[in-house]
């Protein structure tokens, strides 16, 4: 499409590069407003992944900085006709079909939910809020894109044409594998539950009835590395932007009060309320993640031995099985097809190697648990060409096409809003 997925980017780059923004205005786009920082926070991410160093190419960078910035202003130009056009309609529900899914692609990313969240800083809650419309911007940019390009196709002549024009910049065609995963993860039970909960009240007990000082316990004992060094303070917070559990008994409390250890994602907390003002609260944790016991390891290999002996053979019920464990564990389970070979993780594509395809692998163990892997097939490196892949080169002789139809459509737009660049 004519478009980077901006609005999808801009979620992303939030959260990753959210550190040191700089303030001042990039552009005015019609009543839209660019600034500077998500301009330079998407060419962070831009360049990150053209693995260019703006300290030692800084003109490359300032290049990268100015096509992301005419990104995105012909972003916000189409956006400006998009929302007027009545053909257009988004429910909310698909808006948040579009979001769990986004999300749900960031936390196979990140490897999973809890590492997801920890480098977001932000609940799953305030996520979903903070990025609510920017899905619904993308969406009808989507749609108004689509709507101007769908019925543009190309001619047997022009995709001969095509190729003769850009056979030598046509991408070669991935190394790909398909293949589908269950991974089932270290759950601690009762036992090593029992230790992290016993050893809050133990540091609680301290505190309460020796005197013990709260911050030099969670500098000492606090598997948070953000906040451990600071006494386990938080500062203030407003609802939402901590999880759950952690907030329903926060919220509860007296100032001064320490609560039991208190069960989320992360592990038990032992949380101070130090302060309240508003809706606002100031709090101090100190957090024990739960680690897992040899019993635990035992458990998880025996879940997935027994998987393995039940789906040898019968790969429609591995691959149902791996559905179901994506959506419990949000993990890497899940059936992929036609997946790029440079994309799968290492110790997954060292496993692939040695596999031969219609093979169910014995249990792995990786990091936090162990996996299956059924390998379905695999497809070579290749240069498309006409006899190769005539489907293949239609469909981007189609795609020049509407890509150039839309740029067109894109440049009369701009020439009828107001649009100011600024220098900063």
């Amino acid at each position: 499409m004519f478009f980077n997925r901006f609005f999808i980017v801009v979620f992303l780059v939030g959260m990753f590069f959210s550190q040191g923004k700089v303030d001042g205005v990039a552009a005015i786009v019609g009543n839209s407003v660019i600034l500077h920082s998500d301009v330079l926070q998407q060419s962070q991410l831009v360049a990150m992944e053209r693995r260019v160093d703006p300290s030692k190419n800084p003109y490359l960078f300032e290049q990268i900085y100015v096509s992301t910035l005419n990104n995105i202003i012909n972003q916000y130009a189409v956006l400006s006709v998009a929302e007027k056009d009545t053909n257009i309609i988004i429910s909310n529900d698909e808006v948040d079909r579009a979001l769990n899914q986004q999300i749900d692609d960031f936390i196979l990313k990140a490897g999973s939910e809890k590492l997801f969240l920890e480098m977001a800083g932000m609940s799953m809650r305030q996520i979903k809020a903070d990025y609510w419309q920017d899905i619904r911007d993308m969406m009808i940019v989507e749609r108004y894109q689509y709507s101007k390009i769908q019925n543009v196709d190309v001619s047997r002549v022009e995709v001969l044409h095509f190729f003769d024009s850009f056979k030598d910049s046509i991408p070669r065609h991935p190394e790909k594998y398909n293949f589908s995963i269950i991974e089932v993860p270290f759950s601690p039970g009762d036992a090593s539950m029992a230790k992290a909960f016993d050893f809050l009240n133990m540091l609680k007990d301290e505190v309460q009835t020796n005197g013990v000082s709260f911050d030099s316990l969670a500098q000492l004992y606090s598997h948070d590395p953000g906040s451990a060094p600071a006494g386990g303070r938080l500062g203030f917070t407003h609802r939402g932007a901590l999880v759950r559990e952690y907030e329903e008994v926060s919220y509860a409390m007296e100032v001064g009060e320490i609560s039991d250890p208190v069960k989320s994602d992360f592990g038990y907390h032992l949380i101070k309320l130090i302060d309240r003002r508003g809706e606002k609260i100031s709090t101090q944790h100190i957090l024990r993640t739960i680690e897992f016991s040899e019993d635990d390891r035992i458990n998880a290999y025996d879940a997935i031995y027994d998987i393995y002996t039940h789906t040898n053979n019968n790969s429609p019920a591995f691959d149902s099985l791996s559905n179901i464990f994506s959506t419990k564990y949000k993990n890497g389970s899940g059936k992929y097809s036609d997946f790029p070979a440079s994309h799968i993780p290492e110790y997954l594509f060292v496993a692939l190697k040695n596999m031969d395809v219609g093979e169910l692998s014995m249990p792995i163990e990786m990091g936090g648990g162990y996996f299956l892997v059924y390998y379905y097939d695999h497809q070579k490196e290749f240069v498309p060409d006409l006899d190769n892949s005539w489907g293949l080169i239609y469909e981007y002789a189609k795609q020049e096409k509407q890509n150039s139809t839309f740029s067109d459509l894109v440049k009369n737009i701009k020439a009828n809003i107001y649009i100011n660049i600024l220098n900063n």
